[in-house]
């Protein structure tokens, strides 16, 4: 029996972030066109702030998502579609997430659009057999308990390791960075945590017929954390 169960897999967090040049501000006609714009696209949003350098949409059914425009510097803007605990499959989150794209590009149109870095995250969950910092610290990273004697004995409850790879790009694609956590989840000791956060960090300009391409990050993201995180966690040679 494996000590983590491959099929118990759970996500818990999707979210996707592009960073552009330009500027932005709330405008309440704008923000209004957005809405009227995500709703022909089939998305309706139940909460809406308005703030001074930022605007925010929360639903809660029949998925949670959250997408907030942002201002977050002289001429650099922020556009997140975030998914915390979805009750959908991952396909359905990236239609909303290039939903939400397409009524941004239709209500702030431009001839070219500067996107200076893409950020795609997610979150899963594993069931162990074990507690899964122990798996974690004894099992996988071959340490041993008397090694948290030097910490003046205090118990430790929980824990795991971060990794950060700098930007790479494989067989000729696009570099890309990627942050790496995995822990015990403490909520649930028989659960570890995994994130994988991927960051695309060359700028490039695309035009309104391009797109953001959300499904394309998302799901590079969501292989690299399904087989690689995985196979590395596991310490399975492949």
């Amino acid at each position: 029996m494996e000590p983590i169960s491959r099929h118990s897999k759970t996500t818990v967090h999707l979210s996707l972030q592009y960073v552009l040049a330009g500027a932005w501000v709330p405008e309440r006609a704008r923000t209004v066109e957005f809405e009227k714009a995500l709703l022909d696209n089939g998305l309706d949003f139940s909460q809406t702030q308005s703030r001074e350098n930022a605007f925010i949409l929360i639903r809660m059914q029949p998925s949670h998502l959250q997408v907030k425009i942002e201002s977050l510097g002289p001429q650099v803007i922020s556009l997140l579609v975030a998914a915390n605990n979805p009750q959908y499959e991952r396909e359905m989150y990236s239609r909303d997430a290039e939903a939400v794209t397409e009524a941004f590009l239709k209500t702030w149109p431009a001839e070219h659009y500067q996107i200076l870095t893409v950020n795609s995250k997610i979150h899963h969950l594993y069931s162990t057999q074990t507690h899964a910092f122990k798996y974690i610290w004894e099992e996988r990273l071959g340490q041993t308990p008397e090694d948290f004697r030097l910490l003046g004995g205090r118990p430790v409850a929980g824990g795991g390791l971060r990794l950060v790879m700098p930007p790479h790009a494989v067989q000729g694609a696009e570099p890309t960075s990627i942050d790496l956590r995995v822990e015990s989840f403490l909520r649930e000791p028989t659960k570890v945590f995994i994130e994988t956060a991927f960051t695309w960090p060359k700028p490039r300009v695309i035009s309104t017929e391009q797109g953001f391409e959300p499904q394309r990050h998302i799901e590079e993201t969501e292989r690299f954390a399904a087989e690689e995180v995985w196979n590395f966690v596991m310490r399975q040679q492949v």
